[in-house]
């Protein structure tokens, strides 16, 4: 029997072991993210204040045909040159690089650059390039996130597998700041990473930090939400085909957006021109479609970050042809300010090209709804820019002020994300979670051959072949080439075929099987695997893609489980990252 005693001993034991889980996790999660916020919504409340009440306040005096011009030259052009002078990868940086952060670093920063990165940013938009605050913003609250884990890991109790989880944190504080936005940037920060998934191990985390840091910036700028539009809106089912349509037109044009992007960014590349260089023309692009925006419309809209011109699209003040200019003047220069390597966001300028692309579609239908096309236009052209539908749905709620516009918002929103397919401004982002599996898969056939080729002469007698190949090297099967020339494959089985008296006198040539499989080094694991299962091969030969016949290496079962092992290893120690993928 029991002593009660014992069995009472047994229960506090139970009682205090689940009290210290309960205040380790609110030490890790509750507290630290908290701190966190705070400390973010302080930094972007900073960034705020130099970009629009230095640097926007004193310019905007000053724009006149000829500096509305030279400001975004000499702006992006400082962006580049810090990029490229004090920045250790200055071809990634704002959302890009927490991306990317997130997927191949293990939610590590390279700090030394994040001064640099910034002020590239600050350059940027505050000389008048067309992006916006929020890349940045990300960046500080990430950067931050992962430095205060790595600063504080074994005196909190954080463990590795904590890094990426606390830098999404810092993520979603950065957006909730930016905007004012608490729940936008708690589902921007689990929706960006993937296209059709969530980073969803930072919910509880990116909730603390988004509403901390949104409480401290509003102690300084106020509650104001970002486009409020006075005017209530009232849902009606028959919005709900309008908002359809738009969803369709926008996606559209999302995708037209992308692609020309993705293009401007390809031909910077291809130009060998030096980074500030390319800025510098970009700033030119971008400073005369400011010219034509200030001629055309009586003001520079689409420089800066357009925030007045994105509330005046709401409010109707942009009459459908005015919309179309603005659209195609400010796609021009955010491709010129962004494509040409400038830091940046690229979240505000879709969201200001969503309203345009929403109000020219309001111009040309016959109901009239208000700000309701332009506002589901900013959703949609977000959902389909960044594969964000949530995130867009739910950014027009909170920075409009009008709750009315989700449910027309998450319809326009599902629709442009449907028709923009797998296209995104992001190169960094994945499709979904990827398993262990998935990585196998995908990694280069070059990356894991044998490129020490034991091949087997033609001219080999079979008996030579079992002895001196099979029996000793221990495979069942083998390359047959002659001076680097890949002649065929011959197996042990096609040994078994041909009587035991014909093994002195038959050759390897005569026997090897002439029609072979092969692969390319630069195909993947995944497509050599799914060769060997239709074939059942044990081993595949690797040959020059350029000469087929030209035998560089073999590929193996045992090396796809080398490689698995590997990975495995790696993760368990958490070195920088595996050797090979």
């Amino acid at each position: 029997m029991v002593d009660p005693h014992e069995r009472i001993a047994g229960y506090a034991e139970v009682a205090r072991k689940g009290s210290e889980a309960f205040w380790q996790r609110v030490k890790k999660w509750f507290l630290v993210t908290a701190v966190l916020g705070a400390v973010v919504g302080l930094g972007v409340t900073v960034l705020h204040a130099i970009v629009f009440g230095l640097l926007w306040e004193r310019f905007l005096p000053l724009l006149n045909p000829v500096t509305v011009v030279l400001f975004p030259v000499a702006g992006l052009g400082l962006s580049g040159l810090i990029l490229q002078r004090f920045t250790a990868d200055p071809g990634v940086h704002g959302t890009e690089e927490v991306i990317e952060a997130y997927h191949e670093r293990e939610g590590r920063f390279r700090l030394r650059s994040f001064p640099g990165k910034v002020a590239a940013a600050v350059a940027t938009v505050g000389f008048g390039g067309s992006a916006g605050l929020e890349g940045p913003s990300i960046y500080i609250g990430g950067s931050l996130g992962s430095l205060l884990l790595r600063r504080a890991k074994s005196l909190l109790g954080f463990t590795d597998e904590d890094v990426r989880t606390l830098m999404v944190a810092g993520s979603a504080a950065g957006i909730s700041a930016i905007f004012k936005a608490p729940l936008t940037g708690i589902v921007f920060a689990l929706e960006v990473p993937y296209m059709d998934d969530l980073a969803r191990e930072s919910l509880i985390p990116s909730l603390i930090a988004s509403v901390s840091s949104y409480l401290v910036l509003v102690q300084f700028l106020g509650v104001r939400p970002l486009f409020l539009v006075e005017q209530r809106y009232s849902l009606s089912p028959t919005d709900l085909p309008y908002s359809m349509l738009v969803g369709v037109l926008v996606g559209l044009v999302a995708r037209a957006f992308i692609m020309s992007f993705r293009a401007a960014e390809r031909l910077g590349h291809a130009s060998g021109l030096p980074l500030w260089a390319r800025t510098s023309l970009g700033g030119l692009v971008t400073g005369l479609l400011g010219l034509a925006s200030l001629l055309l419309l009586g003001g520079p809209f689409v420089l800066g970050t357009g925030y007045e011109a994105i509330e005046g699209l709401v409010s109707g003040s942009f009459a459908p042809a005015a919309a179309l200019a603005l659209l195609l003047l400010k796609t021009g220069a955010t491709i010129s300010t962004l494509g040409s390597g400038a830091a940046g966001g690229v979240f505000i300028p879709m969201i200001m090209l969503g309203a345009a692309s929403g109000a020219v579609i309001g111009g040309l239908l016959p109901a009239e709804r208000g700000a309701l096309f332009p506002v589901v236009g900013m959703a949609a052209f977000l959902a389909a820019g960044y594969n964000t539908p949530l995130a867009a749905a739910v950014f027009i709620a909170e920075s409009t002020g009008g709750a009315g516009y989700l449910i027309p918002g998450l319809v326009g929103a599902a629709v442009a994300y449907t028709v923009a397919g797998r296209l995104s401004v992001s190169e960094k982002q994945r499709w979904r979670r990827e398993t262990r599996l998935d990585a196998l898969m995908r990694t280069l056939v070059g990356d894991i051959m044998t490129r020490d080729v034991v091949a087997v002469p033609p001219e080999t007698t079979l008996a030579a072949f079992l002895s001196d190949y099979v029996v000793k090297l221990r495979h069942k099967s083998f390359p047959v080439a002659e001076g680097g020339r890949l002649v065929g494959m011959v197996a042990l089985s096609d040994v078994r075929e041909v009587p035991r008296a014909s093994w002195d006198e038959s050759s390897v040539g005569e026997l090897a099987v002439r029609d072979v499989v092969t692969i390319s080094p630069r195909e993947a694991v995944g497509h050599a695997i799914e060769r060997m299962a239709a074939g059942d091969f044990d081993r595949l030969p690797v040959v020059d893609p350029a000469r087929p016949d030209r035998l560089v290496g073999i590929v193996s079962y045992t090396d796809v489980l080398a490689l698995d092992a590997m990975r495995e290893e790696w993760r368990k120690h958490r070195g920088r990252r595996p050797p090979l993928a």
